[in-house]
């Protein structure tokens, strides 16, 4: 535990454990997770990404910055100015930073001379980033697009993928892309199609890997550890009461890190926990209605509890007649901020009718819909009774 709100990013190299959380922190801890060894407080808001690098580590943000950590640097060595747009993904060679953005740009950073380009890679949120072995780019994007970019920003490669992508890691040549619809898929560094492996109905949301395995999480705190290269299942793991948004891998460990806050190790060889216990989520009042079934999806990530902004998104108490990024202390995003809705049933109902993905473009809300009219009533009625 280290992180005063949940934890939304991880990244793992040799002996450093790199940690961004929603209160703005970037955490390096040691090699086992278990002491905080620095502590860097920059971005404000959200810590949506960080990498690990040899001498360092990289932290980027909600406010749109990027920031170069050095080891016995007090400050960052290098911060870029604030975007207009959150970022959403982030990949370090030995040569390059690059971080993606909600409004589907990219910030190429070259580490030798702090030379700035910037790239419009994707309509929409970038969704992942990953070098290849050979030096070229890998992008994918809420457009349902991968591209393949070389040293000269050209886009080399560029194919169609067959659903919404939430993240992607990179195993030698193949790259592994975790998908909305519960699937997680290997694709060649062509972009063409290999092999898939359905393992949810809820939101696959982060994704690791190694050379001979892969981690992947959904959205209700689950988490796989598949080998390759057949995705075969090697365990499987009740992770969080809440999502899991980040994963790290190292030779012998998994780490996992999500909407209550802490950071958890596990074995890769079965899966097995490493530590002590937290405490769990309470659990949303259950008062045998449909609407109560339907929530549970909801309640990973929010309370009904007044003031309990401790998962993912913000405490729902009180959320019928509210503004949005209205609550008081939770950081929204500015996207948010900029809309025009007030909450109501009709509203909360449109939002799954939609999608958060087009309905509140910019949410850190993974995309999912109620499609059955029925349960869209029965849950708005369930949040009415149990929200005041």
């Amino acid at each position: 535990m280290g992180h005063s709100g949940p934890v939304s990013a991880l990244s793992f190299r040799s002996d450093r454990l790199i940690s961004g959380g929603f209160d703005g922190r970037a955490i390096l801890w040691d090699q086992d997770g278990a002491t905080a060894r620095r502590i860097a407080r920059f971005h404000d808001g959200n810590v949506t990404a960080v990498a690990a690098t040899e001498d360092g580590f990289v932290s980027a943000g909600q406010d749109g910055r990027v920031a170069l950590w050095r080891d016995g640097q007090d400050h960052p060595v290098r911060q870029t100015s604030a975007m207009t747009s959150p970022v959403s993904a982030l990949t370090v060679s030995d040569r390059e930073i690059v971080a993606g953005f909600f409004d589907g740009r990219l910030l190429r950073l070259e580490r030798a001379t702090d030379r700035e380009r910037i790239v419009q890679a994707h309509q929409g949120r970038v969704s992942g980033l990953v070098f290849l072995p050979g030096g070229d780019l890998v992008s994918i994007g809420a457009d349902l697009r991968f591209a393949r970019w070389n040293a000269d920003d050209a886009q080399v490669l560029g194919a169609e993928l067959p659903g919404l992508p939430n993240g992607m890691a990179a195993t030698g040549d193949t790259l592994v892309v975790v998908f909305a619809d519960g699937l997680v898929r290997l694709i060649a560094d062509d972009g063409t199609p290999m092999s898939d492996r359905f393992l949810s109905d809820r939101p696959l949301v982060a994704v690791a890997a190694s050379a001979t395995g892969v981690a992947t999480a959904a959205v209700d705190g689950t988490v796989w550890l598949l080998d390759l290269p057949l995705l075969t299942l090697r365990a499987r793991i009740a992770a969080s009461e809440g999502p899991v948004w980040a994963l790290a891998l190292s030779d012998d460990a998994l780490f996992t890190a999500g909407a209550d806050g802490a950071i958890r190790r596990w074995s890769v060889r079965d899966g097995s926990a490493v530590g002590a216990p937290t405490m769990p989520l309470a659990r949303a009042p259950q008062d045998g209605s449909r609407g109560a079934e339907v929530y549970q999806a909801c309640a990973v990530c929010h309370a009904l509890e007044p003031g309990d902004h401790s998962r993912a998104g913000p405490s729902l108490h009180g959320v019928f007649g509210r503004p949005i990024a209205s609550a008081p202390g939770y950081a929204f995003s500015d996207a948010l901020r900029g809309m025009d809705i007030v909450w109501s049933p009709d509203s909360v109902a449109e939002l799954f009718t939609q999608g958060p993905e087009a309905y509140t473009p910019g949410s850190r809300m993974p995309d999912q819909r109620v499609t059955d009219p029925a349960d869209r009533q029965a849950l708005v009625d369930y949040i009415a009774r149990h929200s005041r």
